[in-house]
C-alpha cells in the first residue's frame, strides 16, 4: 500500500535526548528520555552503592534487570514516534550528521 504523506515529522538522535521530533505541521519540539536518564540515574547509584558492600553477584543480577527495563523505555519511546507520524499522516526522516566536524 502506497502512502502520500501530508507533512514531515524530522528526528534528531541525540546523547542527552535520546530522540528529538519536530512536524512540520505543528514546529514545536517534543524530546524523547528523560525517563531513560531517570533510570541510567538511578541503576548507576545502586551499582556504585553495592561496589561498596562489594555485592558482586547482586550488581549482575541488577544489571540484567537494568538492560530490561532500559529496552522496554527505547520501544516506548520509538512507538511513540511511529504512532506521532501515523497520527498526522507524517513521514519520518532521520536527521544525519556525520562528517559535520
Amino acid at each position: 500500500m502506497k502512502r502520500n504523506p501530508k507533512s514531515v515529522l524530522a528526528v534528531d538522535m541525540g546523547i542527552r535526548w535520546i530522540a528529538t521530533t519536530v512536524n512540520s505541521n505543528n514546529p514545536k519540539l517534543k524530546f524523547y528520555g528523560k525517563d531513560l536518564r531517570r533510570v541510567k540515574g538511578h541503576y548507576f547509584w545502586l551499582r556504585r552503592t553495592l561496589a561498596l558492600k562489594k555485592a558482586y553477584k547482586t550488581i549482575r543480577k541488577i544489571g540484567h534487570k537494568e538492560r530490561r527495563v532500559v529496552n522496554d523505555i527505547l520501544h516506548k519511546i520509538s512507538r511513540a514516534i511511529v504512532d506521532e507520524a501515523y497520527t498526522n499522516d507524517s513521514m519520518i526522516v532521520l536527521g544525519n550528521l556525520k562528517g559535520i566536524r
